[in-house]
């Protein structure tokens, strides 16, 4: 196959029509970042599957493909300058050359083919809006005619001309270049291998000869039956060979039906798996945030809690710091209430009056007793008399025992803050640096959380959240695949050890039925039987080295051009063996730590091995497209292995910024070095060179160079 044009009108950065030719061979778009060369990958990418690569959401500069249903791809200029109301036409056009699509075998006749998609929007006071959905329309030329593929063929059409298992091997971004193949994915060597050579034959050989052996061997018994007639035991035996077969057909068949489940959960798994790469680092991210939100908060109540206790303190005992000397000079003061305090007592009685109480007085009067001396008192003695003046007393000093427990209280605060005011100062001290300690340590905390976020990339906390519960989702998933693949490889393992207790017994059934039953020949069933299950045993011998040969060509494809991108300098060669590894030529031990050109080179030998396979096993040739395929590589790096690659393939298009780093003269050896037959160089700049330094004021110049 080869793509020979490409028409963009008013899509992104091309404004209105360009056109880029391209030839057999190596053809190459340059430019600098923001150029236009992811667009223009874009555009193909748009036109033949629907999808485009842009970023994720408006807070990320991080991109995914998506689905360009609702994507709106015109030039922002043209929205900003258009009236409501004025409807845009955007479209890509794509001419290639192919091989017939009807035809049944390769290299067949060769065929033009346009694809053209198109969409057309209206200016609303809000944005754009679609007027239909993009339209997709595919037309050839046969006999002097113009043909269309009817739209329910096209999804079959453009995987046949860009097989879905290999198409990412075709089409690429430097950017994804470590996703371009990964064996750990059980289908991908498997897909490769059914796009790239006859393997699938073997596959559908081997279940025509099992079941013509089984049609047979039912041929056989009627004819038995038929010539002969057959004992009750003999009939039994039969009846009993034929059970058997029929329980081991019915195991093989469960067990195809539970390895392609085990196949489904295994690459279900790695799905899951693929998916958590992108979320499992919010799980870590959720307990480190965590853990700094539950100590940010202690600090935080800590900072509280000693501010409430500030102000009680403050209120109860800090303001009388430094006031020492003013309350020990209150002693005289203290002194004078005292005296002053004593003036006040109506009896002489040195006893206080608040002993014995008055309700005691009160009990001896009532009682005539004096509990005190235990002798009687007669009313009207002076023992009684002296009684009802003690009680009289209790009366008319009630104001002096006030002013005495009062006077006694002021002492006790007096002579307790003596004992507290010395520590006052230090103790204020010591409070506030508690406080600076808690502020320091929540602050610190606050920064740690920031430098989380930092380290991470993720700018909002609830994307932590989000992801992690993702995260959790994806586990859970995993886990219960796992359990359920477990199971099923369990359940397989069972039904294979009883498939071979029953082939041993269907084996001893055979040689008891040759030795017991016999017929006199001539019948060709028999004959042919053995022939069928020689053929049967042939096939899956075949189908096995058939297998280890094409891994082996695989493996020597891809050191031939791992060898050559490295320009025959290559250290180490690449063995395949359920994964892809790069051994020292010498040792043979794993290399590790390759640097940056050997790990590209790598990826993009094994690779494009399957491109390069397909058109020499099959006669199919794929160009390959890809956008910043050497973005790891310096400039002059790219220089040299770009001479490499065009030699690979019958057409290459490759988009690089690097290119636009050469100069002059180094552009113009690595076109002549490299045969390259197309060479286009973008530039996105300024429409109006006076205009404002904006993005509607800005188109992708193209401009040839070859």
């Amino acid at each position: 196959m080869l793509i020979n044009s490409l028409r963009v009108n008013n899509f992104y950065c091309y404004l209105d029509e360009n056109v880029f030719e391209f030839s057999k061979g190596l053809n190459i778009v340059s430019g600098l970042n923001s150029g236009g060369k992811s667009q223009l990958f874009n555009a193909f990418y748009w036109t033949l599957f629907n999808k485009v690569y842009v970023d994720i959401d408006s807070s990320t500069t991080k991109k995914e493909w998506k689905d360009a249903d609702k994507i709106i791809i015109a030039p922002e200029k043209i929205e900003y300058e258009s009236l409501i109301g004025d409807r845009i036409e955007c479209f890509v056009e794509i001419g290639l050359t192919n091989e017939f699509h009807e035809n049944e075998e390769p290299k067949g006749e060769l065929v033009d083919y346009t694809i053209l998609k198109s969409v057309t929007y209206e200016k609303h006071k809000d944005g754009l809006y679609f007027v239909s959905k993009p339209e997709l329309t595919i037309s050839y030329v046969t006999g002097g005619e113009i043909n269309y593929i009817k739209s329910t063929d096209f999804n079959w059409f453009l995987n046949r001309i860009f097989p879905s298992s290999i198409r990412k091997f075709m089409w690429f971004q430097g950017e994804t270049v470590d996703e371009l193949y990964d064996f750990s994915k059980p289908s991908t060597l498997n897909n490769a291998i059914n796009e790239i050579s006859y393997f699938p034959l073997y596959d559908n050989l081997n279940s025509i000869v099992d079941a013509s052996v089984s049609s047979i061997e039912k041929k056989i018994d009627k004819e038995l039956r038929s010539r002969k007639k057959l004992t009750n035991d003999q009939e039994e035996l039969i009846q009993k060979i034929n059970t058997t077969k029929d329980s081991i057909a019915k195991l093989q068949q469960s067990i195809t039906t539970n390895e392609e489940k085990v196949a489904e959960i295994t690459e279900a798994i790695y799905l899951e798996e693929q998916k958590l790469k992108g979320f499992d680092k919010y799980t870590d991210l959720k307990v480190k945030i965590n853990k700094l939100d539950s100590d940010f908060q202690y600090a935080k109540d800590r900072i509280d809690s000693l501010v409430g206790e500030s102000k009680e303190k403050l209120i109860s005992k800090w303001m009388l710091n430094g006031c020492d000397k003013l309350i020990k000079a209150s002693e005289k003061n203290l002194k004078i209430i005292q005296a002053e305090i004593q003036s006040f007592q109506k009896s002489e009685n040195p006893v206080p009056i608040t002993l014995p109480g008055p309700e005691y007085v009160e009990k001896m009067i009532a009682d005539h007793i004096c509990y005190i001396c235990e002798r009687p008192v007669e009313e009207g003695s002076p023992a009684y008399k002296a009684l009802e003046l003690r009680l009289e007393d209790f009366k008319t000093n009630q104001d002096y025992k006030i002013l005495n427990d009062n006077y006694t209280e002021l002492n006790r605060a007096r002579k307790k803050l003596l004992g507290i005011l010395p520590d006052i100062e230090q103790e204020v001290i010591d409070h506030n640096k508690e406080i600076d300690k808690s502020i320091e340590k929540r602050n610190k905390i606050y920064n740690q959380k920031k430098v989380v976020f930092a380290e991470s990339g993720v700018t909002k906390e609830e994307d932590i959240s989000i992801g992690s519960s993702t995260a959790s989702q994806i586990l859970n998933k995993v886990e219960s695949l796992r359990n359920n693949k477990d199971r099923l490889d369990k359940y397989l393992f069972n039904n294979k050890l009883e498939i071979n207790d029953l082939e041993n017994k269907l084996q001893d059934l055979l040689k008891v039925k040759s030795d017991t039953i016999k017929l006199d020949g001539g019948i060709v069933e028999e004959e042919a039987r053995d022939y069928i299950i020689l053929f049967s045993k042939t096939i899956a011998l075949l189908r096995q080295r058939a297998l280890t040969t094409l891994i082996n060509e695989i493996q020597a494809e891809s050191n031939t051009l791992y060898n050559l991108y490295l320009g025959g300098r290559a250290q180490g060669e690449i063995i395949i063996d359920r994964g892809v590894s790069v051994i020292d030529k010498h040792t043979k031990n794993i290399m590790s730590n390759l640097n940056t050109a050997e790990i590209v080179a790598q990826k993009l030998a094994v690779a494009n091995s399957f491109l390069s396979l397909s058109e020499k096993t099959l006669g199919r040739s794929f160009p390959m497209i890809a956008d910043a395929p050497t973005s790891d590589l310096d400039h002059l790096n790219t220089a040299n292995l770009t001479k490499s690659l065009g030699k690979s393939f019958e057409q290459m298009i490759i988009m690089s910024k690097d290119y636009a780093l050469l100069s002059d003269a180094e552009r113009q050896a690595m076109i002549n070095d490299a045969n390259v037959v197309k060479y286009y160089e973008l530039t996105n700049d300024l429409i109006d060179k006076d205009g404002p330094e904006s993005r509607i004021n800005k188109k992708t110049y193209v401009t040839v160079i070859k």
